[in-house]
């Protein structure tokens, strides 16, 4: 049995016709198909990128840590994963290109661990600012998702704002610059 692909018609017309249409349903077919993948893969990586113990995040507050995670592995390929704990946080050993960030409200414990090139955009004292003073004071009036939110938006906007600015001349690098010169143009030949 042969497979006939070629589109039956009375005229020639209808015969392109057919074969666009062929064309045009297969495209749309291949479309969704990949839209639908991409959809489930979606689903799976954000579902390992937000572990909630607690069961205290609203949907809005998991919608909005999902647009991060999401945002950070689009904009800047760093992986994310955010856990809130019941218990105290375990010694972590991430992936080197992992952001991780670990929060314990009855503990009133957070972690955080920047992959290398992430932790020198956001400087040191950034760092430590989240971590030693941004939570102070939210665990007990449980306003700890409010205060993640605002430290995700944070992060953001720091690395946005360093993959925005353009690159800046220090004066060592001019004076290093002016110290090359040409051996050929140079008035003492060796």
């Amino acid at each position: 049995m042969a497979l006939n692909i070629v589109p039956k018609g009375n005229s020639r017309k209808e015969k392109v016709l057919r074969l666009l249409g062929m064309i045009v349903i297969f495209a749309i077919v291949g479309w969704a198909f990949w839209q639908n993948n991409e959809r489930t893969l979606e689903k799976l990586q954000g579902r390992n990128s937000i572990w909630d113990q607690t069961k205290s995040l609203s949907k809005t507050d998991r919608d909005f840590i999902n647009g991060f995670i999401r945002s950070m592995r689009s904009e800047f390929g760093v992986k994310t994963k955010v856990h809130i704990m019941t218990g105290k946080i375990p010694e972590i050993t991430p992936d080197s290109k992992e952001l991780f960030i670990g929060l314990s409200p009855e503990y009133e414990q957070v972690v955080f661990y920047f992959p290398g090139l992430v932790r020198h955009a956001l400087g040191a004292n950034f760092i430590n600012d989240l971590k030693h003073n941004h939570f102070t004071g939210n665990f007990k009036n449980d306003k700890w998702p409010v205060t993640l939110q605002t430290a995700l938006a944070m992060i953001w906007e720091k690395l946005i704002s360093v993959d925005s600015s353009p690159p800046q001349t220090t004066q060592q690098q001019e004076d290093y610059n002016s110290d090359l010169h040409d051996p050929e143009s140079s008035p003492v030949k060796e």
